[in-house]
């Protein structure tokens, strides 16, 4: 495991996936990502490129051809050349290749750069167009935080949000789609509390909301995490049955609508979609900042 650490904090990082394993605080050794624990979810912090969420029938049609690609796309599962490594960042990049091409047929580079400083861990996309044609994509992530911790429990915590703001919840279908169907969430000024039912019917999704920070906070202990995201216009909430983390998860792209049609729909129609002329890049950063220590 790569190692990024200063006198508050240490982070963990494998170059399959690019994907953050470890983030620990050091004044009480507290671990708060979740361990990738199979028997919820045998995942940390997975990246999702070139995709976000579920394509109708795992599949897009992209002029006169379709494709096959699962949900969230290829990267998390893809293994990452290390470009660049200090104490405090590490550069991660993946590039195009035979393999890739079968399933998505543009050529690009995607780096990922990871910085510890302060009480700070801040994560930098870069997606660069290294082809002749014009490049369609989304980009995402899907960091799991440890929750309960100690003596407290799931009830203890709550969601804030940068602005008080009237937040829409926009559901998916049990394949992962968007059904059409919405609910205002349960907030309270700026707060939301987490419950389990809040999950029965998979992530919440929110669309182009004010808010480009919200705090996970506990009524047991002073110890918050705040995620920053500039730039990121979804935002989605996550946690499985019963299981001891919670998912904050900034977007830049969105799952298909379930819709009536059989057809495949055009990839160029998907919304929340990206483009990307030849040569051009794409950069978003997000940032997780530990409280309360």
């Amino acid at each position: 495991m790569i190692v990024l650490e200063n006198d508050y904090l240490r982070a963990g990082f494998v170059a399959e996936g690019a994907e953050w394993r470890s983030f620990q605080e050091k004044l009480h050794g507290t671990e708060l990502l979740w361990q990738a624990d199979p028997a919820f979810w045998p995942r940390s912090a997975p990246l999702l490129f070139p995709i976000v969420g579920a394509l109708k029938n795992n599949r897009y049609r992209l002029g006169n051809q379709e494709y096959p690609l699962g949900r969230h796309g290829f990267a998390r599962d893809q293994q990452f050349t290390i470009i660049e490594q200090e104490k405090s960042q590490v550069l991660f990049q993946l590039t195009s290749n035979a393999q890739t091409r079968v399933v998505y047929p543009f050529d690009w580079r995607f780096e990922v750069r990871y910085r510890l400083y302060q009480k700070v861990l801040s994560t930098t996309f870069l997606v660069t167009n290294t082809g002749t044609q014009s490049m369609l994509f989304s980009l995402g992530a899907h960091p799991a935080f440890a929750i309960p911790r100690g003596e407290e429990t799931w009830e203890d915590h709550w969601l804030e949000f940068e602005f008080a703001e009237n937040l829409t919840r926009h559901f998916l279908n049990s394949q992962g789609l968007f059904s059409g169907e919405t609910q205002p969430l349960p907030t309270v000024g700026r707060i939301l509390r987490l419950t389990r039912t809040l999950f029965e019917q998979d992530a919440v999704v929110i669309k182009n909301m004010r808010s480009s920070r919200v705090t996970l906070r506990s009524d047991a202990h002073p110890l918050s995490l705040s995620i920053e995201f500039p730039g990121f216009p979804y935002f989605g909430i996550w946690s499985p049955p019963q299981a001891p983390f919670v998912c904050l998860e900034p977007w830049c792209g969105l799952a298909d609508k379930a819709g009536s049609d059989s057809n495949q729909p055009p990839f160029e129609e998907k919304e929340g979609l990206l483009t990307l002329l030849p040569g051009e890049a794409f950069q978003r950063t997000f940032a997780v900042t530990v409280e309360g220590l």
